[in-house]
């Protein structure tokens, strides 16, 4: 949703962003699931997902260096 917005951001891991979403309560989880492209979650160790800076930061994502995905060329 941001990204098309041409907001800063990164990739991530899918299963640290699952992981992420499960701590939050069941509202937080869901509005900030609703912002990237549904997938389920049994793929997530397949799926890369780009947050803008403000949403990794709501899901503390930013301050854990080895969920983000190193981008290839």
């Amino acid at each position: 949703m941001h990204r098309d917005e041409g907001a800063a951001g990164d990739f991530y891991n899918g299963v640290f962003y699952i992981q992420a979403l499960q701590r939050l309560r069941v509202s937080q989880a869901v509005e900030m699931a609703s912002k990237v492209s549904s997938f389920f979650w049994s793929d997530a160790p397949h799926i890369i997902v780009w947050l803008c800076d403000d949403c990794a930061s709501a899901l503390q994502l930013n301050e854990t260096p080895r969920a983000v995905v190193t981008r290839r060329a």
